[in-house]
């Protein structure tokens, strides 16, 4: 959940609320278009919009659907009791309001679009991995699409799911009966090993990861995105509680004290690294590393990138060496 990250652009369109409709007690599907009527800007299955909502809080919406008229996004927002309030805001929405949204990025990426794929959601992290199935089917690809819910009401596009060109490729694993998903028998029925792209909530992405490197499936096939940041076993207690980052192209020192952020730390010293998530899911601040050890929290780097020791998400990673140097 990987790509190479650009920094989300600056240029913010203006979209009104064309359509709102209820997907589940919890989701709503909302379609975003021009004012103009204007086309939108192109985008793969995978990626996401960042929308300002009326707050003035950024927040990431997977795309849910590949382009159609080319005319309109579509998003579906979980009400989430526990968040933030973006996601109570988007469910405030009404037909005719306007948002402002920057330009799509995709750091979930299809690596080939004609390579077996198993696509593995639970509950609304189903939203990107509608746009990979369409992408798959249409170019013949095998692949199958294993979706755990807690029920059938309970899930976002189930009947469009059900009557879609690739309904014999989706299997429904409903946790409140006896079709909970299994799964590492649904791992060990692919012997080839191919690609396997999981979203959801962070216990179930690392149960596939978890099952699938214990069955020998390589790092490189593996691909995630969270919907929400990791909190790492040091979070509370960690290495450093402050330290300092040097950049690399002006060798400024900076302090990093505790309960600041580096990217806080960087922005008071008139140093802009663009964010969006702030929690360390998104890739958007991602920063190389030239020196130093980095206290990692995201949940964006794969395991590899975290070894390699050149990257860091500055939004809310910290240090185990009393300095970072950044390539900034």
């Amino acid at each position: 959940m990987l790509d190479e990250v650009e920094p989300v652009k600056a240029i913010m369109l203006d979209l009104v609320v064309q359509r709102i409709l209820k997907e589940t007690e919890d989701v709503v599907r909302i379609e975003l278009a021009r004012e103009d009527g204007e086309p939108l800007p192109v985008y793969q299955a995978g990626a996401h919009i960042t929308l300002q909502l009326p707050s003035g809080l950024l927040r990431q919406y997977s795309l849910c659907r590949l382009p159609t008229s080319g005319k309109s996004f579509e998003i579906a927002v979980l009400r989430e009791p526990q968040s933030r309030g973006g996601s109570a805001e988007l469910h405030r929405l009404k037909e005719g309001d306007v948002l402002q949204c920057k330009f799509p990025q995709n750091h979930f990426l299809l690596t080939n679009p004609r390579s077996p794929a198993l696509l593995m959601a639970a509950g609304i992290g189903v939203t990107p991995l509608i746009p990979m199935a369409q992408t798959l089917h249409k170019t013949g690809t095998n692949f199958c699409l294993h979706y755990s819910v807690k029920s059938s009401a309970k899930a976002p596009f189930y009947q469009m799911l059900k009557d879609s060109p690739f309904a014999d490729k989706v299997q429904f694993h409903f946790t409140d009966t006896e079709r909970r998903a299994d799964i590492r028998a649904l791992l060990e029925q692919h012997k080839d090993k191919r690609d396997i792209y999981v979203c959801g909530p962070q216990a179930f992405i690392d149960t596939v990861l978890e099952q699938a490197a214990s069955l020998g499936w390589p790092e490189t096939k593996l691909h995630r995105e969270y919907f929400s940041g990791s909190r790492s076993p040091e979070m509370d207690n960690a290495p450093l509680d402050a330290f300092q980052v040097k950049v690399a192209s002006t060798g400024e020192m900076i302090d990093v004290d505790q309960g600041v952020t580096i990217t806080e730390a960087l922005e008071a010293n008139g140093i802009d690294v663009p964010v969006s998530c702030e929690e360390g899911w998104c890739g958007t601040c991602m920063t190389g590393l030239i020196e130093g050890v980095a206290d990692h929290r995201d949940t964006f780097l794969s395991n590899d990138e975290r070894a390699s020791g050149q990257l860091i998400m500055p939004c809310c990673s910290r240090a185990r060496s009393e300095c970072l140097v950044l390539d900034l």
